[in-house]
């Protein structure tokens, strides 16, 4: 008697994963090209506001890829026109992921030049990569990093001028702990293995230099540093607050803090407070206070720091300790070291 035949199972619970795989995968194709096509419109939009509002911005061999999980944007060089002014840069690419639509990272390549009336920049590096994370309706943080820059720039009223770092970042973010009325942010800066050979008679010595400098600008926004922008800021009460600055090059320290705006002239004013180890002669040498007659007396007597006896000027002190300034004010044009005007120097309008 022959046993009744099993009945035969269906291979579909088998295939299954494998169709929702690549119905997955169609799906997700689909939505990567919709999210490229509305990429390219964005920046053909962006690129139209530009030109109208009259920076011309060019893009050439542009190219988005990055397919599946990516948004990959590259120019084979990028240039800048904003009427008499003319940058150019190398290859850029930004990244930015698609499970993380608002933050973008971006990668330069040198040469930078900027060409404008009579002044001539050109900046170079190993690498720059900018990291910009944005919020829905601002930025939230943005951080740019260069290894191994340099600059130099020539047509300058004061001649050519050159510097150079192992390495410069810079980070920006809005402030916190001030009135949401201000708009304020911070920006925080620093130098490593700095080279600035014009400084060097002033600080003295020629070793590298280290520089930070953490501010906060009032009433700021984040856009283009024209006139018109810079007006705006200076109406509304805007102001710089330097809160840190520290250089150290070799033996020598500087530290400074202060405030400063722009007045109804369009001249710059406020105060800045600094203090120095290793450095007898810095103030006199940026206020011009090895002057003749009673001003320059007075004004050097003020700039002189208190030396140990026997112990020379210009040395720090044990520890290195810092020793103060009088305040350095810029008050309706003028400059002054505590209670004595500098002779000879008249602070122009900025624009």
């Amino acid at each position: 008697m022959r046993e009744a035949a099993l009945p035969r199972r269906s291979r579909f619970w088998l295939f299954l994963p494998f169709g929702l795989l690549a119905f997955l995968a169609a799906g997700w194709t689909a939505a990567w090209f919709v999210i490229r096509a509305r990429t390219a419109e964005g920046l053909d939009n962006w690129l139209a506001n530009e030109s109208v509002a009259g920076r011309r911005w060019d893009c050439p061999e542009r190219a988005i890829g990055g397919y599946p999980f990516r948004i990959e944007v590259a120019c084979a060089r990028v240039s800048l026109q904003i009427r008499d002014m003319a940058l150019s840069a190398g290859r850029l690419a930004t990244v930015t992921q698609i499970y993380s639509p608002l933050h973008t990272i971006a990668e330069l390549e040198g040469p930078l030049r900027v060409a404008g009336p009579g002044v001539n920049l050109e900046g170079a590096w190993r690498s720059l990569r900018a990291s910009i994370h944005r919020a829905p309706q601002t930025l939230q943080r943005a951080s740019l990093v260069a290894e191994g820059p340099s600059l130099k720039a020539s047509g300058l009223p004061i001649g050519p001028l050159s510097a150079s770092a192992g390495r410069f970042e810079a980070h920006l973010r809005p402030a916190s702990g001030l009135p949401e009325s201000e708009a304020a942010f911070d920006l925080a800066a620093s130098a490593a293995g700095a080279l600035v050979p014009a400084l060097d008679p002033i600080l003295g010595g020629t070793e590298p230099l280290d520089a930070e400098l953490q501010t906060t600008v009032t009433q700021a926004r984040v856009a283009a540093p024209r006139r018109e922008e810079i007006e705006r800021w200076r109406e509304s009460g805007g102001r710089i607050l330097v809160n840190a600055l520290k250089v150290a090059k070799g033996p020598r320290r500087l530290e400074a803090r202060g405030e400063l705006a722009i007045d109804e002239l369009r001249r710059p004013t406020g105060r800045i407070d600094v203090a120095a180890a290793g450095l007898r002669d810095l103030l006199a040498a940026i206020t011009g206070g090895r002057l003749p007659g009673a001003a320059g007396g007075v004004l050097g007597s003020l700039l002189q720091p208190r030396s140990r006896q026997g112990q020379p000027n210009g040395v720090p002190a044990e520890g290195g300790k810092l020793t103060p300034f009088p305040t350095i004010r810029l008050e309706n044009g003028r400059m002054l070291v505590g209670p004595v005007t500098v002779p000879g120097v008249r602070l122009a309008p900025l624009y």
